[in-house]
């Protein structure tokens, strides 16, 4: 179909494909391409169905007009650029925009008899949407869906991360287990909604305990995991622990109940006590339960 049949064509029937279109949820553009240098290309609108023209907010007063006169200059420079690939590629190309509205764009190049490029026609699809659900299934596979702590799985991520940074530096990698002493009483007395509420202010005091570099995860219940790096001693590690006591001691106020809460902690220390990750995580517990044996409130280092 050569240049002209298309412009016969849509003035003709120019009504007819925009009540095609009208109904349609994906965005249709329609452009002509003017060549003035074998690399100068410039776009006209020709067509939009009304998808396309409430997502752009643009109306039939753009036909006839070049993207240079219808948007500032770098957006202009941008949508040239797309339809230009299009253009010099010869076959239909894929674009994604990323923007307040996140655009799936094919454009595909429309040849007239004799092999020119008269037209580049461009399909867009709206899958912001479709993208937000995709961030927001990634979130929820690495973190805790209550706290928004990371979850076990950015845990192991980040501890692998970390010994491998210790090793490099010859630095010391500590996993703090924690475990709340008789949380149960906390829902059995209280109800599971303020035992909820309370895990979710836990998680933020731990998190103003410790530096912005290192990890505070949620494993499941109340139990929860500290990963510090850049250590270079143990009484460094002591003196987070110690700082992590003090502030979970606080009384705990939530609604209209107050009440006290304390946790143990069970240290492991890389390399002393363990290479890596999950003999750190599995040397941490056994501590944890050391510190629960010796009384609770306190924090033990696990020791062969």
């Amino acid at each position: 179909m050569s240049k002209l049949d298309i412009e016969t064509l849509i003035s003709q029937y120019g009504d007819i494909l925009t009540s095609f279109f009208h109904h349609m949820s994906d965005m249709f553009f329609l452009m002509s391409v003017e060549e003035s240098t074998s690399l100068d290309l410039h776009f006209r609108y020709v067509l939009m169905n009304p998808a396309a023209m409430q997502v752009a907010g643009l109306t039939e007063k753009v036909y006839g007009k070049r993207l240079e006169d219808v948007y500032p200059e770098a957006k202009a420079a941008e949508l040239t650029s797309m339809y230009k690939k299009a253009v010099q590629s010869g076959v239909p190309i894929h674009f994604t925009s990323e923007g307040d509205v996140i655009g799936e764009s094919i454009l595909s190049p429309v040849f007239n008899k004799d092999g020119v490029c008269t037209h580049v026609f461009s399909v867009t699809r709206d899958i912001t949407e479709r993208k937000h659900l995709e961030s927001r299934l990634e979130y929820l596979a690495y973190h805790d869906v209550l706290t928004g702590l990371p979850n076990r799985r950015l845990l192991y991520i980040h501890l692998q991360n970390a010994l491998a940074t210790a090793k490099a530096n010859d630095e010391l990698v500590a996993v703090l287990f924690l475990d709340c002493d008789h949380f149960k009483q906390i829902n059995d007395t209280w109800g599971h909604n303020t035992g909820d509420l309370f895990l979710q202010m836990l998680a933020k005091r731990l998190t103003s305990c410790v530096r912005e570099g290192d990890t505070v995860a949620r494993l499941g219940g109340d139990e929860f995991i500290v990963t510090l790096t850049g250590i270079q001693s143990q009484q460094q590690v002591e003196k987070v622990s110690r700082r992590i006591l003090l502030a979970l001691q606080e009384p705990w106020a939530i609604e209209e109940s107050t009440f006290l809460c304390t946790t143990s902690i069970g240290i492991s220390l890389y390399p002393f006590t363990a290479l890596d990750a999950d003999q750190l995580l599995m040397n941490a517990d056994k501590a944890l339960y050391s510190a629960k044996a010796a009384g609770r409130n306190q924090f033990h280092f696990y020791s062969p």
